[in-house]
């Protein structure tokens, strides 16, 4: 009998662990996304507050096969959906950093993978549809202006026993 009443302690204290860790987007994300433009290759740093809100930096750039687009960056911010893992980053064309010509902002809805290291998602824009990154251990590079928007040194990036994803 006591045994039974000690699996049963153990489980609740396993479980209640596992639901005490959050979702986290806060750290470095790399990937691609598809707009008019064509594939793009993305560098995405986010910063997450207490509660649901959350800040990010989109920098694209070319990717080897879409070697004509230009490199460009803008802030964004949005919510998490701790429950669901869903969130909505949004941008307006008042928040750019970095614009190339005839460019304009996009907006994410997307779910953060079960791993904590992987988003995906759908694009708002001219000709968009989907996106995808995985999550990286350190900054990527990118233009000053698309770095030093968006300090994240200092905050935690998420579970510290997780091993880093390297860029796809």
């Amino acid at each position: 009998m006591r045994r039974i009443a000690l699996a049963g302690a153990l489980t609740v204290v396993v479980a209640g662990g596992a639901a005490a860790q959050e979702p986290r987007l806060t750290g470095y994300w790399r990937g691609t996304y598809d707009c008019a433009q064509g594939l793009t290759g993305i560098n995405l740093t986010i910063r997450q507050s207490f509660g649901t809100a959350v800040e990010a930096v989109f920098h694209f750039y070319a990717v080897p096969q879409n070697p004509g687009v230009p490199t460009g960056c803008f802030k964004m911010s949005g919510r998490l959906d701790p429950a669901t893992r869903e969130f909505v980053l949004e941008s307006d064309e008042s928040r750019w950093l970095v614009r190339p010509p005839d460019y304009v902002v996009v907006n994410f809805h997307g779910i953060l993978g079960a791993d904590g290291r992987s988003m995906r998602g759908r694009v708002e824009g001219p000709g968009c549809t989907q996106f995808g990154l995985r999550r990286l251990d350190s900054p990527p590079p990118a233009p000053d202006p698309c770095t030093t928007a968006l300090n994240i040194s200092g905050i935690s990036l998420g579970d510290p026993a997780a091993t880093p994803v390297a860029a796809r």
